[in-house]
């Protein structure tokens, strides 16, 4: 997802709509009339004329059709990217009809990170929201294919052994300790998260490193960026660097779902699902102290983050082509 707005997909996109096909097809139509229809030129002699004429015919009507070719090749090609304003008009009513169907089709152009500089809170929202949700649907659908599988591998089998391992657990670990693991982040939280720790992906961090949501490192070898300005008798970190905002997505919800800060995150998703009641950013943000320094005073902004976008509209999204949350 990295990378620059993928530009000939949008003109590509624009010219495969149907009418433009019809309006191209119009066009060769002319064309082959041109090219066979016969010229009168007053007294000219038909007989001893028609073949400088035809091939004068044929050259004029080669010409206009290659001059309409490179014309097209060139807005497909050399075309300015869409300003912002563009882009986040089209940010917005794709979350409308995200909002309307709860489910996602994904367009590239939009999923785009680093985000562009934004003119306003709206449009920067709009665009981080935007871009966001597919990793998060994407890295949810694939959690819940994992999920399936702790559900039916035998416990005495491989597939269950290395899945449980994978989540930091024994290999024989109880199948309901598996399960509390091997869940979905709400969508609502991992956006207000994100938000927050990167301001809606304008930082440092979001901007150079697709970091969005604070991740920290002491090692180091793990790639990451240092803050500029830290307490200097505070043990040296770096803030978790990745090669695509999907990977900082995935990495954030492998944290909440295997470090030993985010058990009790874990257990009240666990026990929603118990009753069959699905978890929301709404339900689980207060049980990530956690996360920050400041403790309760982290969570409030969690969840006045959530309210104030109404990110909750988002939790139970589904990709096109994926199962139900």
């Amino acid at each position: 997802m990295s990378g620059p707005i993928n530009i000939k997909q949008l003109y590509l996109s624009l010219f495969s709509h149907s009418s433009i096909k019809i309006n191209l097809m119009t066009f060769f139509l002319a064309f082959l009339k041109l090219a066979q229809a016969p010229i009168v030129r007053g007294h000219l002699d038909e007989g001893s004329m028609s073949k400088p004429i035809k091939n004068k015919r044929i050259r004029i009507a080669t010409t206009v059709l290659l001059t309409a070719l490179l014309a097209w090749v060139g807005v497909i090609f050399f075309a300015p990217e869409p300003n912002v304003a563009v882009r986040a008009q089209a940010a917005k009513e794709m979350l409308e009809r995200v909002r309307e169907t709860r489910t996602l089709h994904p367009i590239e152009a939009l999923s785009t990170l680093p985000l562009p500089e934004a003119k306003s809170p709206a449009q920067r929202k709009a665009l981080f929201i935007a871009a966001m949700l597919e990793p998060i649907a994407r890295e949810n659908a694939r959690i819940l294919k994992q999920r399936a599988r702790a559900l039916q591998a035998p416990l005495d089998g491989q597939e269950y052994a290395a899945l449980a391992q994978s989540y930091g657990l024994h290999p024989t670990v109880a199948r309901t300790l598996l399960l509390s693991r091997v869940d979905v982040v709400p969508a609502s939280l991992t956006l207000a998260q994100g938000a927050i720790e990167s301001a809606w992906g304008t930082s440092r961090f979001a901007q150079e490193g697709n970091a969005f949501f604070g991740e920290r490192t002491y090692d180091e070898e793990t790639p990451g960026l240092t803050p500029v300005s830290v307490d200097a008798t505070a043990q040296p970190f770096k803030v978790k660097s990745f090669s695509d905002g999907h990977l900082s997505v995935r990495s954030f919800m492998y944290t909440l779902n295997t470090h030993p800060a985010y058990r009790a995150f874990r257990q009240q998703r666990a026990a929603l699902r118990a009753e069959e009641v699905y978890p929301t950013g709404l339900a689980l943000a207060p049980f990530l102290h956690g996360y920050s320094e400041i403790g309760d005073v982290y969570i409030q902004r969690i969840l006045a983050t959530i309210h104030a976008g109404d990110l909750g509209a988002y939790d139970d999204l589904r990709l096109a082509g994926e199962p139900d949350l």
